[in-house]
């Protein structure tokens, strides 16, 4: 087949998918934008800016270089605005054959909260892998291309689709259908989250929270419970009433960054979705630290809440506070940074080595917007998947609360 021919043939695939991508209901009005490299060059055809996939012809699409300078086409028509996202797509993987950019409205609606799909079913597992999220930029803008290829460098090299926050989502292959049908899977498995996340389900409730009582594990130089009866039945008054004082890092509980950063978010200022959301339970016993190399195994998401099961869950049992707990190491918390975790708990009262003088482990989680819970119980959690429900009391001024942590499985 001729250059020319195998041109031809292109135009026509993508002309073909534009038609299939708006009947699937992955785009509307004049959204959306179909990309193909021509053959092992740095050229490409793209749909043009204006014109709905829907009407979309051969003959309409033009030619672009990796600037998304034009070079080719009708005197009609521009490339799309979103070429620069395009092409920051085959810059970063050269490999990529086509890109294609859709609207699909359920995989949106994870984009706009943020988070990737969850990933359901196994044919999304091993066809999807990651599903990242582009922080948020004006359509069509140079942020929002910047955005898309930092995006892509960071994201594990078996990513094939991204969602843009607020705005779509990008996914790319080896031929315009293999794009465009992982843009279907995308935004067929996000349909299935959110129909299961509907549907009325009978969960197991699973506590993950340490008794708040006397004589239970306190951090040195933290304040020791105290429980204080005000009022009693017995004693002839109308009702019971306690007294309670702790501190606000008692037990289980939550760490805003105002705990470590003198002009951090105090706890008022952290969404709550910080803490409630799609976690995983990482079996990683045995270690008396948790370093990046531990945490390079486990099968971690962007946006993941992880939970580290370790051998602290069992120093619970002891009758005082245990000194030789695991820890994160600095090298771990760069690793969860960039993999994009949103929180992290412990099984102990601490991320932090005991004895550390500098908390350089907080420091750069929560610096880094990486939320942080401790002191949880995971003896009777087997690893995996959960929905996490972390609720700190409201004392929306402090540096953290005890809280009351449960999974949903």
């Amino acid at each position: 087949m001729t250059p020319g021919a195998r041109e031809e043939r292109l135009r026509n695939d993508i002309a073909r998918f534009c038609r299939i991508t708006w009947d699937r209901g992955l785009v509307s009005a004049a959204g959306g934008n179909i990309s193909a490299r021509i053959g092992d060059t740095d050229t490409f055809l793209i749909t043009p800016s204006g014109v709905a996939l829907r009407d979309t012809e051969p003959d309409d699409v033009v030619t672009i270089d990796l600037a998304g300078k034009k070079l080719a086409g009708s005197e009609r028509y521009r490339p799309s605005k979103e070429a620069l996202m395009h092409t920051a797509i085959y810059a970063a993987r050269p490999a990529t054959r086509a890109v294609a950019h859709l609207h699909p409205p359920h995989a949106i609606a994870f984009g706009i909260r943020g988070e990737p799909i969850p990933l359901m079913t196994v044919t999304s597992e091993e066809r999807l892998h990651h599903t990242p999220v582009v922080p948020p930029a004006s359509s069509g803008s140079p942020e929002l291309a910047r955005a898309v290829a930092a995006a892509v460098a960071a994201a594990p090299a078996d990513t094939q689709v991204m969602l843009l926050a607020r705005h779509g989502i990008i996914a790319w292959g080896g031929s315009v259908q293999q794009a465009c049908d992982v843009a279907d899977l995308a935004e067929y498995t996000a349909r299935i989250a959110l129909a299961h996340a509907a549907a009325p389900a009978r969960r197991r409730v699973i506590d993950i929270s340490v008794p708040n009582a006397r004589g239970m594990h306190v951090y040195p130089g933290d304040p020791v419970l105290q429980v204080e009866s005000v009022r009693r039945i017995t004693l002839g008054d109308a009702c019971n009433l306690s007294l309670l004082t702790l501190g606000s890092h008692t037990g289980t509980h939550v760490d805003a960054p105002y705990h470590f950063l003198a002009d951090g978010p105090r706890l008022g200022d952290v969404s709550l979705d910080r803490m409630v959301g799609e976690a995983l339970v990482a079996d990683l016993r045995g270690r008396a630290a948790i370093d990046a190399a531990a945490l390079d195994q486990v099968p971690l998401r962007a946006g993941d809440i992880l939970l580290c099961r370790t051998d602290n869950s069992w120093r619970w049992e002891a009758t005082e506070f245990q000194r030789d707990f695991t820890y994160l190491t600095e090298d771990a918390a760069e690793l969860l940074v960039a993999r994009g975790v949103r929180a992290v708990g412990m099984d102990y009262l601490s991320i932090e080595r005991f004895g550390s003088e500098s908390f350089p482990v907080h420091h750069r989680l929560l610096g880094a917007g990486v939320f942080v819970i401790e002191g949880l119980d995971l003896r009777a959690v087997e690893p995996g998947r959960y929905t996490l429900v972390c609720l700190p009391l409201k004392f929306p001024e402090l540096d953290g609360a005890p809280a009351r942590a449960v999974l949903l499985a």
